[in-house]
């Protein structure tokens, strides 16, 4: 990793963070005695760099390369350098959408008061669970909620690194705020309701708490946001927008 680590000197995304430190990810480069292009996979995420001459040929071979280990609609591509996302453009494999920058986080940003009116405002018929073992397979065992935890190597693994809050109707898991992934200072939050309980207000309140229970241990919370919804809810709990960046995927 020591390797990589200037090709990423720039990143603010945790999720880069996460590799860079050891803690989840795969690393791969174009030719370990000289390298120039470097591409980490994570979760559904590629974040491909380069330092000098800039080759098409060793990009799309790269990129070939990661279907051995994930499926191509599954791939969400973002380019670290501008040779990369030029590739991306130009090429007719790919088209792009937007995703949206939030600030890096620093602990004074937030206000403790306010994150406690956001959960203490959860009806009384829902409750806060912290993701423990039983939790975690439960959330497992569910397409809705299993990134909660699925880049995670293990049940160990996220009781050792990752933080999950989920809100919970009696048994049923109704909504969840955890790691995404995360790294030695923080994680990447990963927030999501299940359907039949979106907009009660529930991804406000789970949000918060997962944000208090970071600040409370030292972690600090990144976020960056699928859509405009996210956006919204990332801002109501203290973060600043910055903007949209170009998103590649396969055709």
């Amino acid at each position: 990793m020591n390797l990589i680590q200037p090709f990423y000197e720039k990143s603010t995304d945790s999720t880069i963070y996460a590799c860079l430190d050891g803690y989840m990810g795969k690393a791969f480069v174009d030719d370990k005695e000289s390298i120039h292009h470097t591409i980490i996979l994570q979760g559904d995420f590629v974040f491909p760099s380069n330092l000098g001459e800039f080759h098409e040929e060793t990009a799309e071979r790269m990129i070939k390369g990661l279907l051995s280990y994930k499926d191509k609609g599954n791939m969400l591509m973002v380019p670290q350098t501008k040779e990369w996302e030029k590739f991306f453009k130009n090429s007719e494999m790919f088209s792009s959408f937007p995703r949206y920058h939030l600030n890096s986080p620093s602990f004074e940003q937030f206000d403790p008061m306010k994150l406690k009116e956001f959960c203490n405002g959860l009806s009384k018929e829902y409750s806060f669970h912290r993701i423990d073992e039983a939790l975690y397979e439960r959330v497992m065992s569910e397409d809705w909620s299993r990134d909660f935890c699925s880049n995670f190597a293990s049940v160990d693994d996220f009781l050792q690194h990752g933080i999950g809050i989920l809100v919970m109707k009696g048994e049923e898991i109704c909504c969840g705020a955890s790691s995404y992934t995360a790294y030695r200072k923080g994680i990447e939050i990963e927030i999501v309701t299940q359907k039949d309980y979106r907009n009660l207000g529930l991804a406000t309140a789970c949000g918060a708490k997962l944000i208090l229970t970071c600040l409370d241990e030292g972690k600090l919370p990144h976020w960056d946001a699928a859509n405009e919804t996210s956006v919204r809810l990332a801002m109501r709990l203290g973060y600043d927008y910055v903007g949209p960046y170009d998103t590649y995927c396969f055709k």
